[in-house]
Parts: structure tokens; sequence; C-alpha cells
């Protein structure tokens, strides 16, 4: 499966420089910190809010490598011994503002993979994609290492950006196997419901693997609508407005509050399924990052209503692009919007509300079709095409060929 996670953090400052360090790690050190580094550049590349600036950044993400190390283990007697590998990887993490070298975010991330004696395998779920991911580690070195890498990179690129994580998710096989094979064809409405109305199973612990399936099914759902959610501002999806889009962001915030809930109930009525828990923990960080995003929603809007009140306080003089009394135009209000990192939302209440028009009508603004779009796709990146769309629509521009 794959789940999309909003980043940690509201990055504001989208040019980016990476440093990288290797501390007390042993042999390939230098190969490793540079690996490391290159693969996270990569990641960071692939999103079009960031740009990688060495020279002049306004982020600087900081990484160093404080544990690197992978076991080898001799399983068994002869003549049928095995060998099997499995190893860890710790990082010290932090996002620095380049101005005044202020932490914004800071974390000690740690990743494992292969064998692990202290594992216990279940015998409830059928096998899955993690079953041969791991085994593919314990049985070869390279592939520990690998999987190392790539994991402790995901962790580091989904502090400052939105990220699509798959994740392996066991389905129970038995009586369950019907209603778990609608989650490999992504039936997750009908997962829940079939979940919900089958009658509980009587012996032991065998109904809590039938809440598992519901517990999964709320948290596939909310992941898709998180996953919507960025494709609107990432300006794929126009369909979607600004509240519909603060509906789902709720919708799926319900989804992860229940899916929580479901996950905990079940690892206490059956502490021995292991499987439980990494559900439990998946909630759990999303939840957290959700909260965050709430935080800074609050915060933006704080930001949008005081720059409202300075320009109400403004006196409204004519002109177009920077009047008499320093009200500013539609087109600059945005851009300064865009420039200070304010979220996607925010602009567009501001697009759709009584203040876009007035200060249009008071700066006898028009779009331009040839120097306005060019404007806002430097300055707003991947927003641009909606924020034209909206705010041409806002003015009654019914042809590019208006000026102001």
């Amino acid at each position: 499966m794959n789940r999309l996670l909003p980043p940690t953090i509201n990055l504001k400052g989208k040019r980016i420089r990476v440093e990288a360090t290797a501390d007390a790690i042993q042999k390939d050190g230098e190969m490793l910190r540079s690996l490391l580094k290159t693969k996270l550049v990569t990641q960071i590349q692939k999103d079009p809010r960031f740009i990688i600036n060495e020279t002049s950044p306004e982020t600087i993400l900081h990484f160093s490598i404080t544990n690197f190390h992978i076991d080898r283990w001799t399983l068994g007697t002869a003549p049928n011994q095995t060998t099997a590998y499995g190893g860890k990887i710790e990082v010290a993490y932090q996002a620095l503002d380049a101005a005044s070298n202020i932490a914004l975010d800071s974390e000690n991330l740690i990743a494992t993979a292969g064998y692990d004696p202290n594992a216990q395998r279940s015998a409830s779920f059928l096998q899955t994609r993690s079953d041969r991911s791991l085994s593919a580690a314990e049985s070869s070195e390279d592939e520990t290492r690998d999987q190392l890498v790539n994991e402790i990179v995901l962790q580091m690129g989904m502090r400052i950006a939105p990220v699509n994580q798959p994740f392996d998710a066991p389905l129970p096989g038995g009586k369950l196997e019907p209603i778990s094979s609608l989650a490999l064809t992504g039936r997750w409405g009908a997962l829940e419901e079939q979940a919900e109305q089958a009658a509980p199973l009587p012996k032991g612990n065998d109904d809590t693997y039938r809440r598992y399936l519901i517990g999964l099914a709320k948290e596939a759902q909310a992941y898709e609508l998180t996953s919507e959610a960025n494709d609107r501002d990432l300006g794929k999806r126009s369909d979607i407005s600004p509240a519909q889009a603060d509906e789902e962001f709720h919708r799926a915030q319900k989804y992860l509050d229940e899916a929580g809930a479901i996950y905990k109930e079940i690892v206490t009525a059956n502490p021995k399924e292991k499987e439980f828990r990494a559900g439990d923990a998946r909630t759990d960080q999303a939840l957290a990052i959700y909260a965050k995003i709430e935080r800074f929603k609050a915060e933006n809007a704080k930001v949008l209503a005081a720059a409202q009140a300075v320009g109400a306080a403004q006196p409204r003089g004519g002109g177009a692009s920077a009047p008499a009394g320093g009200v500013q135009t539609p087109l600059e209000q945005v851009l300064e919007f865009c420039n200070k990192g304010l979220a996607m939302d925010s602009i567009m209440e501001y697009i759709n509300s009584p203040d876009f028009l007035a200060d249009a009508k008071a700066t006898g603004y028009r779009f331009n079709f040839a120097k306005d779009s060019l404007r806002l796709n430097e300055t707003c990146k991947q927003n641009a095409a909606v924020l034209q769309r909206q705010m041409r629509a806002r003015l009654g521009t019914a042809s590019g060929s208006q000026h102001k």
C-alpha cells in the first residue's frame, strides 16, 4: 500500500542546501555519507515546491550519520546451517534557517532492516511483500544496506515534503480471506462495510483480525483523501474547492482517529499479535503530523488577517502596481503571500473574499496575461495555474487581452 503523508513542518524557505557528515562509523563512511546525500537531494528535486541551491539557500538540511552497522548470524546446525544479515542506521537530522541558523526541525532518526533475533512471525496472516523484503535483507548484506539507506532517506525527506510512503499491510487468512481479498483491488469502502457487517468470530482472539480489517480500511481511505488534497495543492485538481479540501482534510483526520482507536483496542485485546502494532504506530505518526498542520493553518490565518487589517487601515489610492498610499494590487498581494509561504487555502480565501475585488477596484487592476502569468509562475511555482484561473474568474476576464 501507499500512504501520502503531509510534511512534518511547513518549510517556507524553498531554496535548500543539503549538508552531510558521518561520525564514528565503520568503514565506507564517506561512501555512505555521499550516497545518502545524493539520494536525499534527488528526492527533494522530485518535488516542484523546492529548489536545490548550494550558494544562496534559505534553508539548510543537515544530517550526521551517528551509527551504522550490519551484523551477520549463523543459524541452525551443520549440515543445515544458514547465514542471516541484519543492520541498523542512526542519523541526527536538522532543518536550519540559513539566515539565523535557528533549528526549524530536529530529530534523531533510526532505521533497521534484515534479521532480528528477537522478532517472531505471525501464522495468522497471508504472506505479503514484507515477508519477501525481510527475507531479501536477511539473506544479503547488500540488500540490508540498500534497505537501510532507502528507509533513512525516506524519513528525512518526509520531514519537509509530502512523501508517498509504501508500507506492507498483512491480510488475515482463514474465514476472513474473502473479505481480505477486497484490499487487493483497493475496494476499501466495501471492505469496511463487509467487515463491520460480518458476524463476530467467537473463538478466542479471532475477532481482533476482523476488527483489524475495519481499521485498515479506514486508514486507507484517509490516505486517499490526503492524496487528493495534495493533487489540489499541486494544481492537478482544480475541481476541488478550498472548502471541499478543508472538509476532506477533516474527514481524513476522522478516519485516522477511528482507525487508531481500533488498532489500540486490538493491540490490548491480543497483545501476542505483533502485526497489529504497525497500524497503531502508523496512525499515531500520521495524527501527530495532522495536528501540526492544524497549528500551521491557524498561524497562516493570523498572518492573513494581519495583512488584511494593514491593507484596510491604509488609504485607498489610484495606480496599478504600487499605488500611492501603499495599497497593493491583487496580483502584488498574491505574490507576497506566495513569497511568505502562506498556505494555498489561505491565498484562495483572499481571492474569493470581497477584499480581493475591493483591491482591484481601488487600484484599477486588470489581469495582464502576458506579464502577470510569468510573475505568478516565477513566484507561486506549481500553484500558479490554479491561482491564475481563480483570479481571472473573479475579475470577470473573458480573454487574456485586458491590461492594467
